[in-house]
């Protein structure tokens, strides 16, 4: 699928081109700054699918979109808009755009969906009044399988024969799903052979999950079918040593949604015990495409809420989030780890230091860990504790802080890595040094100098636990250009040096 991206604001085309690139079905022709721009890409490389902010210079994204559909009335036009501008987006829609994007409502996982969803309706259009499809690689019947599986809906006549023209002969009776966490499908990953379980076939659900369907043999009892099953899926898990999702067994063809949502709700809950073992899904898939519903609204409101909130707060409120997911086995897994996610990048935006090179790098790292997590134990772990080393977080009820220790709370933690006096932290508080000095220690517990001391050094510690970068390096990044310093107060805090601390925590 060809993408072609018309945006004025360059940090919404990067993160439109991070997304772009990070999808292997897609490719990115150009990146215009305004409409006319745009226009003359589009013109020169044509595209699928265009992406436009709708007030641009030069030439608007009304205009561009208008441009567009005379040219290629085929082309799936998306505008990118805020919410100051639903009345542009709707005349957007009225003047032939296929859809809208919230820029405030974007998030990874959200794009990846987006982008299939549009894959999927480019393919349609392509295919459209074509008596058949025809397949050209087992890799494009692969991604045809995929878009018509993990749609969520019942099956139409139209998915059914697009299914069978790909080689699935899946018939009623007996359907069942089995999800697996893609990060446990091993170069040795192998199926167990079961003569009473045919037609298999398996096909990437999302980022997270890998989904194993098909059908059980005929004429056997309720009672064996699921003897049959519950053995099957136990030999997955007994043979690759990992966890595995199982659905109940469905008996029309239309609902193996149901049996795929199933799947991947019981290996949710293995997520959230850590155990491996099969995890059969006791709800129906009706009520967990319901719970799904929840889930994403509550984290769309958690988002918004986490922008508004203080250090302390942000913590807080993580940790909240963070039981109640565990407590009500919060679905699907792509969502709370896309959450969790946005979570530690915006803590890394609001609260980091401006140089904060080394954390910006964690940061990727650690999102893409909590991505390939299979443990929502270990998310856990790594989530709080980047967010509470950008913090600086201490345990101090920060509500309680006057207006000035508030605002020399923040400044040291924004500027912890750079020389930082008590005089130029009193300018920022507005406050006379000593009586800063005086009212710092009595509403925080102890002095600035220690405050920033114990700061600094909580992040060395972090970074020397995380990367393997060189120790001298991490000093400078945490505010000690003097490695010697440095390792002489890392100790005294610690007990051990810096390279002693770093052998102990890896082994």
């Amino acid at each position: 699928m060809r993408i072609l991206i018309a945006d004025d604001e360059r940090m919404i085309c990067e993160w439109l081109q991070f997304g772009i690139e990070s999808n292997p079905d897609c490719e990115l022709v150009g990146c215009a700054h305004n409409g006319e721009q745009a226009l003359d890409l589009f013109e020169e490389k044509g595209a699928d699918v265009v992406f436009t902010d709708i007030k641009m210079p030069v030439m608007d994204g009304l205009e561009l979109l208008k441009r567009i559909k005379e040219l290629s009335p085929e082309t799936i036009v998306i505008m990118l808009t805020a919410f100051a501008e639903f009345d542009l987006a709707r005349e957007a829609i009225r003047q032939g755009g296929d859809d809208y994007l919230l820029k405030t409502e974007m998030n990874h996982q959200m794009f990846q969906e987006v982008l299939a969803q549009i894959q999927m309706k480019v393919r349609r259009n392509k295919t459209e009044g074509h008596e058949s499809i025809e397949t050209e690689s087992t890799g494009q019947q692969h991604s045809i399988i995929s878009d018509i599986l993990r749609d969520g809906r019942p099956l139409n006549e139209e998915d059914i024969k697009q299914l069978k023209e790909c080689n699935i002969r899946w018939r009623d009776q007996g359907l069942f799903a089995v999800a697996i966490c893609k990060k446990e499908l091993k170069k040795d990953f192998t199926l167990p052979q079961n003569p009473l379980v045919h037609h298999v076939i398996g096909f990437d659900y999302d980022q997270f999950l890998y989904i194993i369907a098909g059908n059980l043999a005929r004429d056997l009892s309720e009672y064996k079918k699921n003897q049959v099953l519950y053995e099957y899926a136990s030999s997955i898990v007994r043979k690759n040593q990992c966890m595995a999702g199982l659905s109940s067994i469905i008996e029309r063809l239309p609902y193996i949604s149901d049996a795929i949502i199933q799947a991947a709700y019981g290996l949710g809950r293995g997520y959230y015990e850590g155990r491996i073992k099969v995890w059969k899904a006791e709800e129906t898939g009706g009520k967990i495409r319901g719970k799904e519903a929840y889930w994403e609204e509550y984290y769309r409101k958690r988002r918004r809420e986490l922008y508004e909130l203080s250090g302390h707060s942000f913590y807080l409120t993580m940790e909240e989030v963070m039981d109640e997911a565990k407590r009500k086995i919060a679905v699907p897994i792509r969502e709370f780890a896309s959450f969790c996610c946005d979570s530690m990048e915006m803590a890394y935006m609001r609260f980091a230091g401006e140089d904060a090179q080394l954390m910006h790098h964690m940061l990727q790292e650690e999102k893409r860990i909590v991505r390939g997590a299979v443990d929502f134990q270990e998310v856990q772990n790594r989530v709080l504790e980047f967010i509470k080393n950008v913090l600086g977080y201490s345990e101090f009820d920060e509500k309680k802080l006057s207006k000035g220790v508030a605002s020399a709370v923040s400044y040291v933690r924004k500027h912890y890595n750079e020389p930082i006096s008590l005089e130029s932290i009193a300018r920022e508080a507005n406050l006379n040094a000593e009586y800063l000095s005086r009212i710092f220690k009595e509403e925080v517990g102890c002095t600035y100098s220690a405050f920033l001391s114990e700061i600094r050094l909580k992040k060395a510690a972090y970074l020397l636990s995380h990367t393997t970068e060189r120790v001298h390096k991490i000093a400078e990044s945490v505010g000690y250009p003097n490695v010697s310093y440095f390792s002489t107060t890392f100790k005294k805090r610690y007990g051990v040096n810096p390279y002693e601390y770093r052998r102990e925590v890896t082994l």
